[in-house]
Order: C-alpha cells, then sequence, then structure tokens
C-alpha cells in the first residue's frame, strides 16, 4: 500500500507552536500556486495600472513637487502628508457634488462651500489639537521609553527636569543620557536602534490619533450634519423669499 507522504514535516509536540505555525504558512506562501496564479497576475495589472496612470501622475505633478520640496525640512511632514491626502479626499467630493446634474444650482453651491469651510475648520482643528497634546504625550512617551529600558524612573525624572528647564523636551533626547539605554546600546545596538524606532513612532501615533479623530469621527459626526441642516435651513428659506417675491 502506497502512502502520499505531506511535504510538511509533522511538527514537534516540543516546538513552539506560535513559530511551528509562521514556518507552516511561509512554505506554503512562497510555494508557487497555479490555482492563484490568475488572480495574482490580474492584481498586478490591476496595481501596475493605478501605478502609471494615476499613482505617477500625482506623485510627478507640479503641485506635488512643490509641495514636498517646502516641506521636506517640517517637523509636522507626517501632519501635512495626512492633511493632504484629506484635501484630495474632499476636493474630488465636492468636484462631484458641484458636477452633479441631479442638484439644482443653489443646492450644489451651498454643498461645496459647506465642505470646504468643512475642510478649513477640520484641518485647523487637527493642527491646533495636535500641538496642544504634545506635551502630555510627551509625558506618555516618558513612561513608554522608562518601560523599553527597564528604568522605572525615567519618567519622573524626565518631567522634573522638563519643569527645571521650563522648555519643550524630547524624551528621545534625554534617553541617550539615561544609564540603562547606554548598557543596552552597548549589549546590542540593535535592540538601541529599536528603542529609537519605538520612541519616534510615538510621535507618529499621536499624529494618527489625532487627525484621524478629527477627520473620521469628528467632522462625519459632530461638524457635517449640523452643516447640512443650515444648509437645508438657508435654502428653505431662500424659496420661501422667491416665492413671496413672485
Amino acid at each position: 500500500m502506497n502512502l502520499t507522504v505531506s511535504p510538511y514535516k509533522t511538527p514537534s509536540f516540543k516546538a513552539n507552536p506560535i513559530e511551528t505555525a509562521e514556518k507552516v504558512i511561509t512554505e506554503i506562501g512562497t510555494q508557487k500556486s497555479s490555482l492563484f496564479k490568475p488572480l495574482e497576475d490580474g492584481y498586478d495589472k490591476f496595481t501596475s495600472g493605478i501605478a502609471k496612470h494615476f499613482t505617477s501622475k500625482l506623485v510627478e505633478s507640479k503641485p506635488l513637487l512643490y509641495l514636498a520640496e517646502r516641506f521636506k525640512d517640517s517637523k509636522n511632514l507626517f501632519q501635512h502628508t495626512l492633511t493632504i491626502g484629506s484635501v484630495i479626499t474632499s476636493g474630488l467630493y465636492m468636484q462631484r457634488t458641484y458636477t452633479n446634474k441631479d442638484l439644482d444650482k443653489d443646492r450644489r453651491n451651498t454643498l461645496v462651500v459647506n465642505q470646504g469651510l468643512t475642510l478649513i475648520a477640520s484641518t485647523a482643528g487637527a493642527y491646533l489639537l495636535d500641538k496642544y497634546l504634545k506635551g502630555w504625550w510627551e509625558n506618555v512617551t516618558a513612561r513608554f521609553a522608562g518601560h523599553l529600558v527597564g528604568d522605572k524612573d525615567f519618567a519622573k525624572n524626565f518631567e522634573n527636569k522638563q519643569k527645571s528647564l521650563k522648555t519643550e523636551l524630547k524624551v528621545k533626547d534625554l534617553i541617550k543620557e539615561n544609564e540603562s539605554y547606554i548598557r543596552i546600546k552597548k549589549g546590542n545596538i540593535k535592540d538601541a536602534e529599536r528603542i529609537m524606532r519605538q520612541l519616534n513612532g510615538m510621535g507618529l501615533l499621536r499624529a494618527m490619533i489625532v487627525f484621524g479623530f478629527v477627520y473620521r469621527y469628528f467632522v462625519p459626526v459632530v461638524v457635517t450634519k449640523p452643516a447640512n441642516k443650515l444648509c437645508e435651513m438657508y435654502l428653505k428659506h431662500k424659496k420661501a423669499k422667491e416665492a413671496q417675491k413672485a
């Protein structure tokens, strides 16, 4: 009797189940499959088409090149990138509203103005909130840094030094002077680099939370609905006036 032997080794019960699962998934993922090849080829063609006809033209456009040159040294580059994405999305939405023939001219114009003002207000609010939270978030980052290097007093020392200096102090600058971090760096430079990447990532995380909250929650829930109601009230009032004149 012939037995079919599986191409994958039976995992040992002594092996780490997570490592074993990752190994099996990696082996399966690296094998070429004729079943998924048409899907992979179609996906490749689709993404290549998007890159050729849209992404490359957008990236190489004069406005975007100007913005890249203008903000390349900015401390808020990540925030500016999020804003540009929101401006593009809102701009396309405004353009579709303005060219929507199913809406009368007054309604189209009012909606476009509302959308534009909402974008401006939400963008200004996002930058203000991000700036306001920087100090508090730096203290959160200090506690995280203390956990990473195993120094429970790091956050307290950071706050005390920040108060004594009365200036903006960065955790990633103070951590370089920390004895625990220095020992980690001497022992394994890669661990020290990983810690610095994680601390840099905390700043990006703050911006993602703030801008995501403003653009994805605050605007749709708090701003858009009242703005649309005001738009309806204005149009109703205008039509009533026109009816009286007639």
